[in-house]
């Protein structure tokens, strides 16, 4: 049934297309040839494929007349774009005189078969006209209109990997790996999820066949539409995000301002159209009649942000804020906490608060707590992020890269006979002789993650600046994540002992001070692509990281003051 259906095609669409291009199609026609193109990738391909015949196609058809006596050689079109700056009128008019002479010099030379015919008049229209279509296909645009702006891990189903900064003109793509950002010339900005595959049709209008698409529509681009098989949706001024499943199940929600979305092929008694707004989402599933079901809205379901790996602690970090506190208050806890994700048994007077700056305060935060006593040090943390716990970077496999996923990291010295500021730093970067900190197990790297695929609380920790006896998940702590009721945020919560940071016999005591430093990294949806970090408790000369190059994890001196203080008999108040 499939390859008969495909004949048909075969036959018609050319027919339809050359009546497009020749502005004698009916709107009969119109919604025939509307739904071919929506539903068949090669269709769509057909006319990019014709539209991209330029120059020579036009001249030597139109010479060859000229040469049969049919038109007058002052009808040429030049060479070059002055061919492409022929008013619609004057085109269309030696379009239809072409069409002709084509069938009547080549008809008797062919197969008989429309399809040949109506193929060949295709292809000249395609060549020799300036357009302004119908609703479909409103512009077509025969230059490139579009520009790859970024890409992460990207592969594409084609010859030739596009780069960051390829440009694209109408035509069909297809993202199996990775995810790019595409921006169109009037500032219209599409972010693809792989994978997906999609057709560019010019500034105001794209196809979507399967997977995922968030398009961000600036005033300049008021009217974009995004086409499935199901639906047309209309941007009004907004940030939107569409999906189309294997089964062409159709998702749209709305972030920001207002979308219109329209059924292609609605009951006869039921709604055609719906105006949806921020916070609002809507299914059209795969019945033969469609219709609109409202679904929840979920944040979960696009990716809205792009992130790449930036360097790390680099200078163009998003979210980020420069450091503002010098010194974290650890207290000796009274009663040991039960480490279950809930504070109510810590004393949080040594807590610190920190916000990412704007727009990101509200959204990526941290406050921070430690406590110890003779066999523990406690380390709590409840962190705004608006994806938590959502890391797929494996402990076993990959745990150095554990940050990466969403993340809270300590750098500590566990001697106060070391000082402070601290002289231990990367032994591959000291001119001359290895100062002792340098390699001393006393200076402690901890990662704490949570691994999503098992629910698993993870713990890595690196001695010396030399970042050496790596141990991850080793025996003797303890650890929980907590996640917000609201999926904001997250609490963390760890014992980790004395034994694990070289200082089983000798740890801090209360009136001493020693070096420590709190990072808090966030990650995007997929738990693996770091989007950026909070750096606090630093010592107040690299506050700012802009500008210099001293980073926490290469210079020790840059670690803030860890001052342990006595129990003080407090408690948090907060409801359990």
């Amino acid at each position: 049934m499939k390859e008969s259906n495909d004949k048909q095609h075969d036959l018609e669409l050319p027919g339809l297309l050359a009546a497009l291009f020749d502005d004698s199609i009916t709107d009969e026609q119109f919604a025939r040839l509307d739904a071919l193109l929506l539903a068949s990738p090669e269709a769509r391909q057909m006319y990019f494929d014709f539209l991209q015949i330029h120059g020579d196609l036009p001249v030597v058809a139109m010479r060859m007349m000229v040469e049969d006596g049919r038109i007058s050689s002052r009808t040429l079109p030049p060479h070059g774009s002055e061919a492409r700056k022929r008013s619609a009128s004057a085109t269309a008019s030696s379009s239809r005189r072409l069409v002709g002479w084509m069938k009547s010099r080549w008809t008797s030379k062919l197969p008989s078969s429309k399809a040949v015919v109506f193929g060949l008049t295709m292809l000249v229209l395609g060549a020799v006209s300036t357009f302004v279509l119908r609703p479909y296909f409103r512009h077509v645009e025969t230059v490139p209109f579009a520009t790859l702006t970024r890409a992460n891990d990207c592969v594409w189903d084609a010859k030739t990997q596009p780069e960051t900064g390829a440009r694209f003109t109408a035509g069909s793509l297809t993202l199996t790996k990775g995810l790019a950002e595409i921006e169109l010339a009037n500032g219209v900005q599409l972010l693809i999820e792989a994978p997906t595959t999609f057709d560019l049709i010019d500034t105001g209008r794209s196809v979507l066949s399967k997977g995922r698409i968030v398009a961000r529509v600036p005033s300049t681009g008021i009217g974009y539409t995004i086409d499935t098989s199901k639906t047309r949706i209309v941007d009004l001024g907004t940030e939107f995000g569409v999906s189309v499943d294997p089964n062409r199940e159709t998702i749209v929600e709305v972030f920001v301002g207002v979308v219109e979305a329209n059924l292609k092929n609605p009951k006869a008694s039921g709604e055609k159209t719906r105006r949806l707004v921020a916070g609002e989402a809507i299914r059209v599933d795969d019945s033969q009649a469609d219709q609109f079901q409202t679904v929840s809205f979920s944040i979960e379901r696009f990716l809205r942000t792009f992130s790449t790996p930036s360097s790390y602690e680099g200078e163009e970090l998003i979210p980020f804020r420069p450091s503002q506190l010098s010194s974290l208050n650890v207290i000796r806890a009274k009663h040991p906490p039960t480490i279950d994700g809930d504070l109510a048994d810590w004393d949080l007077s040594g807590e610190f608060k920190a916000s990412c700056d704007k727009p990101f305060t509200d959204a990526y935060h941290v406050r921070g707590n430690m406590m110890y006593d003779d066999q523990y040090l406690y380390i709590a943390a409840r962190v705004g992020d608006p994806m938590p716990m959502r890391s797929i970077i494996d402990p076993g496999t990959n745990p150095v890269l554990g940050w990466m996923g969403g993340s809270i990291e300590l750098r500590l010295s566990t001697d106060s006979k070391m000082g402070w500021p601290l002289q231990g730093q990367l032994p591959l970067l000291r001119k001359g002789t290895v100062n002792p900190q340098d390699t001393s197990e006393r200076l402690a790297h901890l990662t704490l993650w949570y691994y999503e695929p098992r629910s698993e609380p993870c713990l890595m920790v690196m001695q010396g600046m030399n970042l050496a006896n790596r141990v991850v998940n080793p025996p003797g702590w303890k650890g929980v994540f907590r996640k917000a009721a609201d999926g904001k945020s997250y609490t963390l919560e760890y014992a980790i002992p004395w034994s694990l940071l070289g200082a089983a016999s000798d740890p801090p005591k209360a009136g001493e001070v020693c070096g420590v430093c709190w990072i808090a990294n966030w990650s995007d949806a997929t738990g693996k692509n770091w989007k950026g970090q909070l750096i606090e408790i630093k010592n107040p000369a690299y506050f700012n990281i802009r500008g210099n190059k001293k980073m926490t994890f290469q210079f020790a001196e840059t670690w803030g003051k860890a001052i342990y203080l006595p129990a003080t008999g407090k408690e948090s108040t907060e409801e359990k």
